[in-house]
């Protein structure tokens, strides 16, 4: 049987009271920076996610709850996992992000989208091409090359792109031609 996938907001808050549940048996905090298709999804900007990404990074408390809610609800191992914390900004601050959520020992934080938007384009997976349109009318760029400088403060380690700020125009263009659904 294949692994479930997480399909609403509602659904994922039913999760978190769950490992909030198990955070309180085990007498642990924790702390979810909730990024990638996870934030789109509580943002009702995606169908449905395989995941919870947080940008943070966890302990083995946190992860042994989830492991046994995902048991649960049959979701894959790992279905709550701390590796976007390798693409979090250098020039953001966890605490800068909103509360999304909170429930006794855990805490639910999202950041602001243009924190999505530089982070997808610094993970460069073809598939968030989707995600990155999605995101630009939510985003506070002036323009292209604006993004461009948000993405260059935020990683100042990353190889020069000369063809970034055509990319990003290119989303932007596909934003503002984008018909909504029905």
């Amino acid at each position: 049987m294949p692994y479930g996938l997480l399909s609403d907001r509602g659904q994922l808050e039913s999760l978190f009271d769950e490992l909030a549940e198990e955070l309180t048996r085990l007498h642990a905090t924790a702390e979810i920076v909730m990024v990638g298709g996870a934030w789109m999804l509580w943002h009702l900007r995606r169908a449905s996610t395989r995941d919870v990404d947080s940008a943070r990074r966890f302990g083995a408390e946190l992860a042994q709850a989830a492991d046994r809610v995902g048991d649960r609800h049959h979701l894959r191992p790992g279905w709550l996992n701390d590796d976007a914390a390798a693409f979090w900004p250098s020039d953001t601050d966890y605490r800068q992000c909103a509360v999304a959520y909170t429930r006794g020992p855990l805490l639910v934080r999202v950041p602001r989208p243009d924190t999505i938007f530089v982070m997808k384009l610094y993970r460069a997976a073809p598939h968030d091409r989707e995600d990155l349109v999605a995101l630009w009318p939510r985003c506070t760029f002036e323009d292209p090359d604006n993004a461009v400088e948000a993405f260059k403060r935020a990683y100042p380690h990353a190889p020069e792109d000369e063809h970034l700020a055509g990319y990003i125009t290119e989303v932007a263009h596909d934003a503002e031609h984008e018909q909504p659904s029905d």
